[in-house]
């Protein structure tokens, strides 16, 4: 079983992780509900499925606190990580 598609809603935005199948991309977008004037409301990446775990962990810092508005603790950006390592090859 493949997973092409993963969503995350949390207190402060929305996040969807993709991959078609056959592609050599990911790509992640994410919406803040109520952005400060220096936020981003919306953002988009698309990386390599052969991106670095080092890469993709700073990700993951990222992606929670656009999704939580905060920056969590460890195990919590971890448990993102590990979402974002199913899709890679």
């Amino acid at each position: 079983m493949l997973t092409t598609r993963i969503e995350f809603d949390g207190a402060a935005g929305h996040l969807t992780i993709e991959k078609k199948p056959g592609s050599s991309t990911i790509r992640i977008d994410s919406i803040i509900r109520n952005p400060t004037q220096k936020q981003q409301a919306w953002k988009t990446w698309e990386l390599s499925i052969a991106s670095h775990d080092d890469d993709l962990f700073t990700l993951a810092i990222e992606l929670h606190q656009r999704t939580e508005g905060g920056r969590g603790t460890n195990s919590m950006v971890n448990d993102l990580f590990r979402e974002l390592q199913r899709f890679q090859d």
